[in-house]
């Protein structure tokens, strides 16, 4: 139990309430208010509810009452799965395995990134749990997977100066001669050094309870704010509907000053829980405006607005999981990819010009590296909701202009909007985050992105058009019929088709057998132009991370339209140049006016069409 409260005591510098990754991380170490939960338990049955003390003591086999409330125990549940692996969703136990997650949020979790100790961490682990070394003991193995981060190991030095903490104003509860003055061990430790005294005074002074100036009282305030959030729970739906009698709310912000310091100045604000104007987003790459003349959609063809023209697309992550259809906006893409993923699954990228008028975009998921340099094709605004390690050097390259959710390459990186995001309510994580246009909008004047066509980026070369409907007649023999396309082997998690309509003269798009639609409209998605495109591919590492060579003059595939098909090969030779369709005579391909679906397939996985 003694080391138990020690590495508790290392835990204080984290948000106690509103923060899932530290209630998560709470149920990782089996500790919550004190009391330490059996480590080889099952867990918590998924949606479980809390009515009663004699409820928590039953499901938790807690028999100390006096530090526990059902209402808290409600929220690290309902906290808890909003950063649930996705890969784990349908168990119905909370699995220790699970809080790993959280420590990718670390750094948007602690006040400023330094108050918690890792090192001490691991020296308890070292001591705790080390003999069980090599034993099937899922606590552990935990533990040792959040310590091998290389987020965690590999953090840079906080920046100071005299009244700012890695960007962040202190000015307000700090006084550097105040400082020194009242704390005549430091004057021997420090000297009078504003800079050393504020990092001192960051990073163990609050802990330690000393005061930084002679105007903000902490203790005053915490009591303030306390007495705030005891009101807040209880009028909450979550307490009122709790039986009689009950145990009063724990009313408590946190347990840490830290966190309290954070709240007054501000640091916990949507915009800030994002990005710090002292990172590398205030120092993004912009460029020239690119004028676009044409009336005809570099996308479509179709007839288009100078405004439209001259906007830049989005290019955003949508998952193909069957929970997490149907889409919104999905079907305002003009040009969709789907790829397969780790995992045996596909996800979609959508490439959306006329986004302005979207409320609801998403739901979003994360993104991967071989999706950028296809992306940069159309100078579009990146959403996405994460990625993977293999990311870092090019999501967070200065040409780059995304919009995360959360850390932009996984372990590590920036947020950049990330509080312009929203969940809903319909839906259970990770299938329930969106952005708005409005949000979008909100992001880019935040982050300093032009929403107009850069003219260092933009390629205004794409898809070349027939100037009438091809109906690849002048291949004869060589066009094939093609009136169903059967994507099962290329995505054998969706089996993905697309359905000629001789009608309308477009392919009609299913997903896991059932017609894929926006879930704005309702209506299914249709494309004039089909392409499967043959990709090299490998497998990165043992979790089954993928690459995909999108830069190639090797490789071909087939152009289906019109209920027709013809073999084609394709060319990328950069990042933001288009990819190029040619035929086996050597032309390049015609396209249909209409809107474009590309399936870009692992060479050796067959398209089946009749």
């Amino acid at each position: 139990m003694q080391q138990e409260n020690k590495i508790l005591k290392k835990f204080s510098g984290m948000l106690k309430k509103g923060t899932a990754g530290f209630l998560a991380l709470l149920l990782c170490t089996g500790m919550i208010g004190g009391v330490k939960l059996p480590v080889q338990a099952a867990g918590v049955d998924r949606n479980t509810t809390f009515t009663s003390m004699a409820d928590v003591q039953e499901k938790l086999g807690v028999t100390d009452g006096k530090t526990w409330s059902p209402v808290y125990i409600t929220e690290v549940e309902s906290y808890y799965w909003n950063f649930a692996d996705s890969s784990e969703l349908g168990g119905s136990a909370i699995s220790l395995n699970l809080a790993k997650n959280a420590y990718r949020n670390l750094e948007m979790l602690l006040d400023n990134g330094y108050t918690m100790d890792y090192n001490t961490l691991a020296a308890y682990c070292a001591e705790y749990l080390g003999k069980k070394a090599g034993v099937p003991d899922s606590f552990y193995n935990v533990m040792a997977d959040c310590l091998n981060n290389p987020y965690l190991l590999n953090r840079p030095a906080a920046t100071v100066t005299a009244t700012t903490y890695n960007g962040r104003d202190y000015s307000r509860v700090f006084d550097a001669t105040y400082y020194y003055n009242n704390n005549p061990d430091l004057q021997s430790s420090i000297g009078n050094n504003p800079a050393e005294l504020l990092r001192q005074f960051v990073e163990q002074g609050i802990n330690e309870g000393r005061r930084g100036n002679a105007s903000f009282d902490i203790l005053a305030y915490v009591k303030q704010v306390d007495a705030e959030v005891l009101a807040s729970e209880k009028i909450s739906s979550a307490y009122t509907s709790l039986k009689t009698p009950v145990q009063e709310p724990l009313g408590r912000y946190s347990y840490s000053y830290a966190n309290y310091y954070g709240k007054y100045l501000n640091h916990y604000t949507a915009a800030d829980l994002a990005e710090s104007t002292t990172t590398a987003e205030s120092t993004r790459v912009t460029t020239g405006i690119y004028h676009e003349n044409s009336a005809k959609s570099v996308y479509t063809n179709e007839a288009t607005t100078a405004d439209k023209a001259n906007l830049r697309p989005l290019a955003v992550m949508m998952p193909t999981d069957l929970e997490a259809q149907p889409s919104y906006g999905i079907g305002q893409a003009e040009v969709l990819y789907e790829i397969m993923e780790e995992g045996n699954i596909s996800r979609q990228m959508a490439i959306i010009p006329g986004w302005t008028n979207l409320s609801r975009i998403g739901n979003l998921r994360s993104c991967r590296l071989y999706y950028i340099p296809i992306a940069k094709e159309w100078d579009p605004i990146l959403i996405h909701f994460g990625g993977v390690a293999y990311m870092k050097g090019t999501i967070d390259g200065p040409d780059v202009n995304n919009i995360s959710g959360t850390y932009e390459y996984g372990t590590g990186g920036k947020a950049p909007g990330a509080g312009f995001f929203f969940r809903s309510t319909d839906r259970t994580a990770p299938h329930n985050a969106y952005i708005s246009a409005d949000g979008v909008k909100k992001a880019c004047t935040r982050l300093g992105y032009q929403t107009s066509l850069r003219d260092a980026y933009y390629n205004a070369k794409h898809f070349t058009f027939a100037e009438r409907t091809n109906t690849l007649s002048q291949y004869g023999a060589d066009a094939m019929s093609a009136t169903k396309i059967d994507l099962s082997k290329v995505f054998s998690y969706t089996k993905s088709t697309l359905t000629y309509n001789a009608a309308d003269g477009l392919y009609y798009k299913n997903l896991h057998g059932k017609a894929q639609v926006d879930a704005r409209t309702g209506k299914q998605l249709t494309f004039a132009n089909v392409v499967v495109q043959n990709t090299t591919w490998s497998q990165l590492d043992k979790k089954g991370y993928l690459s995909f060579n999108v830069q190639d003059n090797t490789q071909d595939g087939y152009y289906f339209t019109k209920g027709k098909c013809i073999h084609i090969t394709w060319q990328k030779g950069s990042d933001y140049s288009p990819t190029i369709y040619y035929d086996d005579n050597g032309q390049e391909v015609e396209f249909n006016t209409g809107k474009t679906y590309i399936a870009i397939a692992q060479d050796g996985k067959d398209v089946i069409f009749q």
